[in-house]
């Protein structure tokens, strides 16, 4: 029988992840993401963050609920798994798959809470990405995250803990759920709550990354569309300026210094 993918994992171990952890009243953050190149290849992936209390409550059980995600993807080769610790002691985990095309991308963050059931938390992100032959970019759809129905755990087959409404209100609480996106050129229109832009040399880069903040229940809408890139993004153009006006006047400078020399 063929090893479960990363993913597949994964899908197993939310469930008991959030029941326990909001449950201890420590905080989660839960992110999809999205890389889009020129081409319409890219990046998509999902990112957890336990916080330090977190980490302590899992360590305290025993518990190493990521040991077996990354044990698996060493046998698989579309996904990856990397497992850092921050600064403030907590654990970063994020897994990752390239993809060839929009559509490749979109279904691997479907794929990510594919094969769980309506009770089940998931992550839902549900985009239709089209990426035109220059590299302008439409993006629509729906994302959010969905709390878990029970706690898992029953009785004479009758569901123990919380009710799915109690529940729903400890992960709005405790679980901070995004979106975030990068499209290869400039935004022009969108609806999420920040657009942010890389630097270089203290220079703003091109506003092409989107951050939605995901509801827990109903998802909501997501759009954005973005222009075609440039051949050379502004800082590079800037730098370039500025390398250009330096040359200049080292040239000038040593075409004076020669000159007096002569004299």
């Amino acid at each position: 029988m063929p090893a479960p993918g990363p993913r597949r994992v994964l899908r197993s171990l939310l469930p008991l992840l959030l029941v326990v952890l909001v449950a201890a009243g420590c905080r989660i953050d839960v992110t999809g993401q999205l890389v889009v190149q020129r081409d319409g290849s890219g990046t998509a992936g999902l990112e957890l963050y336990l916080d330090p209390d977190a980490v302590a409550e899992l360590d305290a059980l025993a518990v190493d609920p990521f040991a077996e995600l990354s044990a698996v993807a060493v046998e698989v080769d579309d996904w990856q798994v990397e497992r850092t610790l921050t600064d403030d002691g907590g654990e970063r985990v994020r897994l990752a798959t390239r993809a060839v095309d929009p559509q490749a991308l979109t279904d691997a963050l479907r794929e990510l809470s594919s094969g769980l059931s309506d009770g089940d938390p998931a992550l839902l992100i549900d985009l239709d990405l089209t990426v035109d032959a220059v590299g302008a970019t439409t993006l629509d759809g729906v994302a959010g995250l969905r709390p878990p129905a029970t706690a898992g755990a029953r009785q004479d087959g009758e569901p123990l803990g919380p009710s799915g409404d109690e529940l729903a209100a400890l992960v709005d609480d405790a679980v901070r759920a995004r979106l975030v996106v990068t499209l290869p050129g400039a935004v022009a229109e969108h609806d999420a709550e920040q657009v942010t832009g890389g630097s270089w040399l203290g220079l703003t880069g091109v506003a092409r990354t989107l951050h939605w903040e995901l509801p827990v229940g109903e998802p909501r809408l997501v759009t954005a569309r973005a222009d075609a890139p440039a051949v050379l993004a502004p800082p590079v153009v800037a730098g370039l300026a500025v390398a250009g006006v330096l040359l200049l006047g080292v040239v000038g400078w040593w075409w004076r210094r020669r000159r007096r020399r002569r004299r």
